[in-house]
């Protein structure tokens, strides 16, 4: 049998940012038509290594060689020129074009200074056939097309540059359980025309269906490279997670007889169906799911962001209706978003403006702000939450990330909200931010707030909350109690294996 060619080795690459050794020394290598699965808890640093491959960084450490050939990827262009494409979770079609000038943007065909429009069509319609989409009209937008259809388009058009090396991030986060199979199907041809592919996904059953191999990656380290027929789900969880999980559970089973939320049958179609739960008074429930389980439609369903198809919610035994956020509000109901730069914060205003923004129907008066109606809730929250710095004239995109999520949470607990949904409520903070995060939502429980927490990391599930739903393919599938309430059961059970 002859010997696989490599086509790429990554060897003690390691990547430094202030404060945290992102990458550290890691040796990693792919095969030519192979499939090689990366996995690692959130923060393991997957995304930064890929990133280093794609020429994100200049500063970067270590050797890499494509095809046998040592380079230096310190830009993107210079990736993309060695063979080099990467598919983000988060999807970068330009909606207002066509999706022929998506796919060969930076390479459209000319005739003398034109483009040569019947050329540009006959080159879109043959990257589109590799993805399965023959019949799609390359003159559509970008905004006309389907979740999965720009998948298969951004595949498309990294095919378009023919690389050697396509990395994939979570690729099926957005797509139906026929939809990642197609995708299967696709990465299957690709494999057979020698294109290696790299795969980042939470998703286990992915990760033994589509793998050739699998790299391990924790806490910024290499800790092991496996042939997939060679391992469990059991055995790559104890590798992501490194130590005996049922050591960092300490929470009793909560006791409550006061319920003051509950959801019947919620359901969004496409999104979510049939969720039913409740929530006690000052019980902090965890809601676990990997990408594409419904847990954060889940959340805009309930607060009023997103329309609810069926189902009813119950506020203290209460019918209620919740058509928009500020209804919400008016029952109690706060809800801090996953992503405080694009839904969370207005990054142009102060961090007064932005602290006050929930609740300035309180500080007015016949239609007239009062700023004194607001009393001390604003220094009392810079000081509780220890904003930094302490100035209510800063503009807020002038604050560090930190220091940005602790203003968002200081403007939902400005609602003195008696249920608090937190949607990844320490993402992106660092060390210190976060500790003070976690201690607010402790604190806040023992005066009776109950708090639901939505989050991918699964030390701050086990460290907060004393009850966790898992969700799945957008249906509740199982429930965890304060005792049983172990990193590598929530993991098994989001994956459907616990």
């Amino acid at each position: 049998m002859p010997e696989r060619k490599k086509m790429l080795e990554m060897h003690e690459v390691s990547k430094q940012f202030p404060g945290t050794l992102a990458v550290d020394g890691v040796c990693f290598d792919v095969y030519e038509g192979e499939v090689h699965s990366l996995i690692g808890e959130n923060g393991a640093g997957k995304s930064t290594l890929m990133k280093m491959l794609a020429g994100s960084f200049n500063d970067y450490t270590g050797n890499i060689s494509i095809d046998s050939k040592e380079v230096s990827l310190h830009s993107p262009s210079i990736a993309k020129k060695e063979g080099i494409e990467m598919i983000y979770q988060e999807l970068s079609l330009a909606l207002p074009i066509s999706i022929a000038e998506n796919i060969l943007a930076g390479k459209l065909p000319l005739k003398g200074i034109f483009i040569d429009e019947k050329k540009k069509i006959e080159m879109s319609k043959n990257l589109l056939a590799k993805v399965g989409l023959q019949e799609m009209d390359p003159d559509l937008l970008g905004s006309d097309i389907s979740q999965h259809e720009a998948q298969l388009v951004e595949i498309a058009k990294a095919l378009g540059s023919n690389p050697k090396i396509l990395v994939m991030d979570e690729p099926t986060s957005a797509l139906s359980n026929e939809e990642v199979l197609k995708l299967f199907e696709i990465i299957s041809e690709l494999k057979k025309n020698g294109i290696s592919i790299i795969y980042i996904s939470h998703h286990l059953p992915e990760v033994f269906t589509v793998s050739d191999r699998v790299t391990i990656l924790r806490d910024g380290k290499h800790v092991g490279t496996y042939n997939i027929d060679d391992v469990t789900s059991e055995k790559l969880i104890d590798l992501m997670i490194s130590r005996s999980v049922k050591s960092d559970s300490n929470k009793q089973e909560f006791c409550s007889g006061d319920e003051v939320l509950s959801v019947k049958n919620l359901t969004r179609y496409g999104f979510f169906h049939d969720v039913s739960f409740s929530l006690m008074r000052g019980e902090v429930l965890g809601v676990y799911g990997l990408s594409g389980s419904g847990r954060t439609e889940l959340a805009c369903g309930i607060v009023g962001y997103d329309k609810i198809d069926h189902g009813e919610i119950f506020l203290n035994n209460k019918k209620i209706k919740i058509r928009n956020i500020c209804k919400a509000i008016s029952h109690g109901i706060a809800y801090l978003t996953e992503n405080r730069k694009l839904t969370g914060l207005s990054l142009r205003l102060s961090v007064y403006e932005n602290l006050i923004s929930a609740i300035l129907p309180r500080m007015a008066k016949f239609g007239i702000f009062n700023k004194k109606r607001g009393g001390n809730i604003f220094s009392d929250l810079m000081s509780q939450l220890a904003i930094y710095p302490n100035d209510p004239n800063k503009v807020i995109s002038n604050l560090s990330g930190g220091n940005q999520q602790k203003v968002l949470l200081a403007k939902w607990l400005a609602t003195n909200p008696d249920i608090l949904i937190l949607d990844e409520p320490s993402r992106g903070v660092d060390i210190g931010a976060k500790m003070l995060i976690h201690e607010t939502i402790d604190h806040l429980a023992a005066n009776k707030t109950s708090i639901i927490v939505i989050s991918s990391d699964l030390p701050e599930i086990v460290r907060l909350c004393n009850r966790v739903i898992i969700m799945k393919d957008g249906y509740l599938i199982k429930e965890i109690f304060g005792p049983e309430i172990f990193e590598d059961l929530l993991l098994l059970a989001a994956n459907g294996e616990y």
